[in-house]
């Protein structure tokens, strides 16, 4: 390998280091176009020292870039480089560019305010700089003084005059360099109006309200603190007495627009209540201490229920949490039964355990099939003899451990396909889609199987390999397929139960690193398959079901292969769709196209936003030899996109010229 490639190839190792931070920070950079006839796009590098930079980015063909995940409330230093269609760089680096993150805004505290009040405003975000200052998008509002007390807080005293603007505004932090970030719509501008009571909880009217209920009325704007007592916001009883409240009752709300009663007793079983909030100088006020128009009151109240108490969940706490399982354990203060919902940090849709009906005080509950390193969500449901439930809340968090085995997953669709084995789509699979044989199809043998799936695997380390296949028999029979591994002798894999997707266990193999072949073989006709799992953790039983999206983003489009010296630049647009968070490529170079993003050999993992036009140049390679591309889009939820198809033969040429001028492009105008 000559010295030009071995840079490329350190430039790509650098690269895919840089992408491991996890940061939220950005820094947006603009430079002069390099004039050559093959120009073929930029590359932005940085570091936290100046003129060291570990990390680098390709930009395309661009002259304005933003580089994001960087660590916030930190100096950088950046440069850029041009590089020319066979990959050969700028001899040096641009100018440098140095300074924090752009600010970000993310919260004003209070978010709104009547025309005539002053107030202490306080921001929240990142990045923000000693000597910051704060602007309005809104005419009216004068900043008075400014404090930046960290750089992810600053308080401000703001006036909000009597003809500012009404409506939302979006609010501005400026640093001294001149970066700024703006917060859209963070604070708002009330109108001076006499405060109204928008709803009250329990509704006017409504029955069968448990006796433990905290009565709660919301207002119309946000309410001055001190007037929201026991003698302004009220319970009424049936002959119009106030009902005692517990210490701190009434509470208002952080956002001042909710005001919460606790009775100082539960309520009694079957009484009408009704809510009351007092007007007049003496009554509720908003902020700018104007009072209600008139005393509200609930015309007809609420009813209480009769007395049905659900058991009381204490004590939930997690236990012996390992790389792939973990104990949930509580208590009841009566018998009931046990069961627990959990998800992954980010999911929507939790997963359950079945529920263990045996009535008892002390819970246990295990969870398998977890995934290592990995933060969860839980919480417990039990119910009584008598079919009260109740819910622990909130949800509580664990983090399973570190585990040195793999977990390979494929879509049984995604494999090569052999009729009669065919894709069927439906709720309840993964990616929303799943394999069978029709109806009246033949029953195979493992000599002779109704059609076959094989998916291809790279296994990243040689030793013994566990198989398992996630199958739905409609019947006792048609639930059952072969499994094979490389071509071994074909054996049947059959579902423990009908009517219901199951994880089964296949055999396990002694495998070599690198690529290998899992087949699905047809058994019986309308069983269904839908992921293969290959790991090498003897101890993991999954138990993973589809309860968040399962519906698979567009492939890539315009996937195409550009070969220059000893690389190939990859270029494709993002599918739109709206959860579409990554671009996963994969390579073999034995003349077949990767089935899945663990077959073939790892080229880029490309976060981008729905719809970017994206590229990575693959770098390192062996000039003559024919790379065989697979692009996966993968969204939010971990659905897999059909893969796009592109072939590179690797070739060279001579380096562009310096970048010049390079600067900041999110400085304020």
């Amino acid at each position: 390998m000559n010295a030009t490639s071995r840079r490329i190839a350190m430039i790509a190792l650098v690269a895919a280091l840089g992408t491991l931070t996890v940061s939220a920070g950005t820094v947006s950079l603009t430079w002069d176009q390099v004039a050559d006839s093959d120009l073929a796009g930029y590359r932005v590098y940085w570091g936290t020292s100046p003129g060291t930079y570990p990390n680098s980015q390709d930009v395309g063909k661009v002259v304005t870039a933003t580089i994001s995940g960087l660590t916030d409330c930190t100096p950088w230093y950046l440069a850029v480089k041009a590089y020319d269609t066979a990959g050969n760089l700028s001899v040096s680096y641009s100018n440098e560019v140095s300074g924090w993150p752009r600010p970000t805004v993310t919260t004003a505290t209070p978010s709104n305010a009547e025309q005539g009040r002053t107030l202490s405003l306080t921001i929240t975000g990142a990045n923000f700089m000693s000597g910051a200052t704060v602007q309005f998008g809104n005419t009216g509002i004068t900043v008075n003084s400014v404090t930046v007390n960290s750089c992810n807080q600053i308080t401000a005293s703001v006036t909000v005059g009597g003809s500012a603007t009404a409506g939302a505004t979006n609010v501005d932090v400026t640093n001294s360099d001149q970066v700024f970030g703006s917060g859209a719509s963070l604070f708002t501008v009330q109108a001076a109006t006499n405060p109204t009571v928008s709803s009250t909880s329990p509704a006017n009217g409504a029955t069968g309200v448990t006796l433990s209920v905290h009565p709660a009325v919301t207002f119309s704007e946000a309410m001055l603190a001190s007037s929201i007592t026991s003698s302004t916001v009220r319970l009424l009883d049936g002959q119009g007495t106030a009902v005692a409240q517990a210490a701190g009752s009434p509470a208002l709300s952080g956002d001042g627009l909710t005001a919460t009663i606790t009775p100082a007793a539960n309520l009694n079983t079957g009484a009408t209540y009704k809510i009351q909030v007092v007007s007049g100088a003496s009554g509720v006020l908003d902020l700018a201490n104007h009072a209600m128009a008139s005393t509200y009151n609930q015309s007809t109240g609420f009813t209480t229920a009769a007395d049905t108490t659900a058991p009381v969940i204490s004590s939930v706490q997690s236990g012996s949490v390992a790389s792939t399982s973990a104990q949930i354990t509580w208590s009841t203060d009566e018998a009931a039964d046990s069961q627990v919902f959990y998800r992954k940090s980010g999911q929507t849709g939790y997963q359950q355990t079945d529920v263990d009906a045996t009535q008892v005080t002390s819970h246990t509950v295990t969870l398998q099939g977890l995934d290592p390193s990995a933060t969860y969500q839980y919480h417990v449901r039990s119910a009584d003899a008598a079919g009260n439930a109740s819910t622990s809340s909130p949800d509580q968090t664990f983090n399973t451990g570190a585990s040195t085995s793999s977990y390979l997953r494929s879509e049984a669709e995604a494999g090569a396909l052999v009729s009669p084995v065919r894709t069927r789509s439906g709720s309840g699979s993964f990616g929303g889609g799943w394999i069978d044989t029709p109806s009246g199809t033949a029953t195979g043998t493992a000599s002779n199987p109704s059609g076959t799936a094989t998916l291809g695997v790279n296994v990243p380390s040689a030793g013994t390999w566990y198989l398992w296949v996630r199958i739905y028999g409609p019947s006792t029979s048609s639930d059952a397929w072969f499994e094979s591994v490389d071509g071994a002798a074909r054996q049947a894999v059959t579902a423990s139960k009908t009517g219901a997707w199951t994880w089964v266990a296949g055999r396990s193999y002694t495998l070599t690193q690198g690529l290998h072949s899992v087949e699905l073989g047809g058994y019986e006709a309308q069983a269904r398959a839908d992921q293969v799992l290959l790991t090498n953790d003897a101890a993991f039983r999954p138990t993973a079901q589809p309860v968040d999206d399962q519906t698979p983003p567009a492939a890539p489009s315009g996937f195409a292969a550009t070969s220059s010296n000893l690389q190939n630049t990859l270029n494709w647009t993002d599918p739109s769709d709206a959860d579409f968070v990554k671009t996963v490529v994969r390579y073999r170079t034995d003349g077949r196209y990767p089935t899945s993003p663990v077959d073939g050999l790892a080229v880029t993992e490309e976060t981008a936003a729905p719809g970017t036009a994206d590229s990575y140049v693959h770098t390192g390679l062996t000039n003559g030899t024919v790379y065989s591309y697979s692009a996966f889009a993968v969204d939010a939820s971990g659905n897999v996109g059909a893969a796009s198809h592109a072939q590179g033969t690797p070739l060279d040429n001579v380096p562009p010229a310096v970048v010049t001028n390079a600067r900041r492009a999110d400085t304020r105008p």
